[in-house]
């Protein structure tokens, strides 16, 4: 393992683990997981393993009907929501 500062032979800096990009690649991952879940994007995956979990004799919604029923109950039931 390289550490900070280390050279190779050449007697440029040795790369870090991972290279340089892994901690750009890294707050991407962190970036896009919270974006999915701030939009909702991840709601159907949870539904998929809570179905995989708790009803494992049950064939789940396709995707499509996932948010069909999503957001007719939204319709039926707006909670919070201004309009």
């Amino acid at each position: 393992m390289a550490e900070l500062g280390a050279t190779d032979e050449s007697g440029f800096a040795a790369p870090l683990e991972g290279g340089f990009t892994a901690p750009i690649r890294r707050a991407w991952q962190s970036l896009a997981w919270y974006m999915n879940g701030l939009t909702g994007q991840s709601k159907y995956e949870v539904y998929l393993e809570h179905e995989r979990l708790a009803h494992p004799d049950r064939e789940p919604l396709s995707e499509r009907e996932f948010w069909r029923q999503h957001y007719a109950e939204q319709d039926a039931n707006p909670g919070a929501r201004c309009c």
